[in-house]
Order: C-alpha cells, then sequence, then structure tokens
C-alpha cells in the first residue's frame, strides 16, 4: 500500500518544524540574556539537581565561613587582653621586685600599695572583657561577668572572686568550622587568671596581685609599729619588730616565682590562642578554595559559553527564518503552478 502524502500533513510537518526552529531561537535568545543555560528545573533536570546540591554545599561553607570569623575575631580580641594584662602582671611584679628590696620606707610602700590597686582594677576590668556583647572569660555564663572585686568593711580590696564557669562543669563554647568538625574558642577565667577570694581560694595572677597587696599592707603596718615603738621600749623588743618587718619584705621576694609561673602560664594560653587562629585561618583558606571549585563547577553547568551560544543563536535565526520562508511559500502553491 502506497501511503499519500497530502498537502495538509506536510503543512503540518512545516509548522513543527517551524515552531521547533522558533523555541530553539527564543531559549537561545533568553540565555543569552541571562547568562544561563538552566533557568528552572525542567530545562535539564539531572543538571538541575547538581547545581541545587552545588549550592547547598556553598551555603554551608559559608556558614563555616562565617563562624571561623567570628571566632578568629574573638581570639583576636582574648589574645590582645592577654597580652595586655601580661604587661600589667610584669608590671605588678616589677613593684614587688623593688618592695623587696628593703629600701623602701613606709612613704614609697604607701605608693606602690596604691598603684597595685590600680593594677588589680585593670586587670580585672580586662579579665571581664566582652565580644559580642558576651563575655570572653565566663566559660558558657557569657552574660556574668567572671571577675568581681571584693571590698572589705573599710572599702579597700579584699579579694578578687571568680564567677564564671568551672573546669568541672561544661564551660567549653564551641562553632563548626568544617563537616563535623567543631573548634572550642574559649578558656576559662578560673584557668588563665586563677582566683583570690575571701574564703582563701587563691591561684593564678589574681592571687598574685592579693598577695601582693596584703602583703604590702603588712609591711606598711609593721613599719608603723617601728615608728611608734615608745622611746622606752627594749632591745627585744625592737629586734622583734625588725625581725617582723624582715620577714614581710621576704614574703614579698618570696612572689617573685609566682609571678613568673602565673605570667609563663598566661603566655602559654596565648600561645596556644596563637595557635588555633593560625589553624582556622589554614581552614578558611582550604574553604575558600573548595567554594571556587565548586563555584567553577556550577558555572560550567549553569553559565553558557557566550561565544558558543552566540553562534548557535545566528544559526537558530537563520533556521528559523528558512523554516518561515518554506513555510510560506509551501502556503502560496496552488495546482496553477503545476499547469
Amino acid at each position: 500500500m502506497i501511503n499519500r502524502v497530502t498537502s495538509s500533513s506536510i503543512n503540518a510537518n512545516l509548522v513543527l518544524n517551524m515552531q521547533k526552529n522558533y523555541a530553539d531561537y527564543a531559549k537561545l535568545t533568553e540565555q543569552i540574556s541571562s547568562g544561563k543555560k538552566i533557568e528552572s528545573i525542567l530545562d535539564n533536570p539531572t543538571e538541575s539537581i547538581n547545581i541545587i546540591n552545588a549550592n547547598r554545599e556553598l551555603n554551608k561553607i559559608e556558614e563555616w565561613k562565617s563562624n571561623i570569623t567570628y571566632l578568629t575575631n574573638e581570639l583576636n580580641q582574648s589574645s590582645d587582653t592577654l597580652d595586655f594584662i601580661i604587661d600589667k602582671s610584669q608590671r605588678a611584679k616589677d613593684l614587688a621586685t623593688i618592695s623587696a628590696n628593703k629600701t623602701y620606707n613606709k612613704d614609697n610602700l604607701n605608693s606602690v600599695l596604691t598603684e597595685v590597686d590600680l593594677l588589680i582594677e585593670s586587670v580585672v576590668d580586662m579579665a571581664n572583657t566582652k565580644h559580642n556583647g558576651n563575655y570572653i572569660y565566663s566559660g558558657v555564663n557569657t552574660k556574668t561577668a567572671p571577675y568581681e572585686i571584693q571590698y572589705d568593711n573599710n572599702g579597700e580590696i579584699a579579694g578578687i572572686e571568680y564567677k564564671g564557669s568551672s573546669k568541672d562543669n561544661v564551660w567549653e563554647r564551641k562553632l563548626e568550622i568544617n563537616e563535623g568538625i567543631f573548634q572550642t574558642v574559649n578558656v576559662t577565667g578560673i584557668e588563665v587568671f586563677g582566683e583570690s577570694d575571701v574564703n582563701g581560694d587563691s591561684s593564678g595572677i589574681m592571687g598574685d596581685l592579693i598577695d601582693l597587696r596584703n602583703n604590702l599592707k603588712n609591711t606598711i603596718s609593721k613599719l608603723e609599729e617601728q615608728e611608734n615603738l615608745p622611746e622606752n621600749a627594749t632591745q627585744a623588743e625592737k629586734d622583734q619588730i625588725a625581725s617582723e618587718i624582715n620577714s614581710c619584705y621576704d614574703s614579698i621576694n618570696g612572689l617573685l616565682d609566682n609571678f613568673d609561673d602565673s605570667i609563663n602560664n598566661i603566655t602559654g594560653i596565648n600561645s596556644r590562642i596563637g595557635a588555633v587562629t593560625n589553624k582556622l585561618e589554614m581552614t578558611g583558606n582550604a574553604l575558600e578554595n573548595t567554594s571556587l571549585n565548586i563555584e567553577g563547577e556550577k558555572s560550567d553547568i549553569e553559565n553558557i559559553d557566550l561565544t558558543k551560544t552566540i553562534s548557535e543563536w545566528y544559526m537558530s535565526q537563520y533556521a528559523y527564518q528558512a523554516s518561515m520562508q518554506v513555510f510560506q511559500a509551501s502556503n502560496s502553491m496552488s495546482l496553477l503552478n503545476y499547469i
């Protein structure tokens, strides 16, 4: 049986061909306008899924990079704080050194005591440093100042109380910096600075500062006793008070090693912070490289090759125009053309 090709079937095929060429032309025009090969999942379901996965991965990387920036900023602030406190601690040690040489009189020691009080206030103020509205050295109790100066009934400094998280309890603050990798950002105040409260708990630089203050007060008190000895005081009484004064000076001298230990502890923790900062920088650089690679792969899938697409656009334009011309020519033909 011979299939008969009618003019209507030819016309329908011409229309379909013209519509296809126009669809190709319109799609390429849209791609050139937007710069993208894929505008919706219907354009290419497989590659669209790859783009979705790439975007999901890029969003996670941006979150990790944001966490790294936050952690780095807090660690830098913490390091600057520790540098400041190390400097003040060294000054306190210097004051202890010159106060222990037994040449300072009562007035000299009172001047030193005044400076030590200022150092205590300054160190406590810096130990209560905040980052982004949170206390750095309070552990997880970030809304509670880690340190508070305690005063006696005379309004004089009596101790420095720590109110942050204990190392024996939950104290770490962590953020994710890569898939399943969390970085601890903080150290507790009690670990880095210690304390010296009125209950007798004494450690770290806070303990050293209070111990220095107390020894200065005792030395000044003994010097006042020596000044106020009656003229008829016995030699034994004079020798006794002189011995007590020497013991006070020796006690101040005995604090020097404690200051060294406390300063070394703070310096060591600051070095640890520096190491973590370097780690975060390397992690951030690695994430940036990963992000660029994913962006490149995504761009290859999503974005057009402009030169190639323009060439295809011209070809589709010619094909569409040619199909229109054939369609128009076909419609204008009649039996008269064959007579």
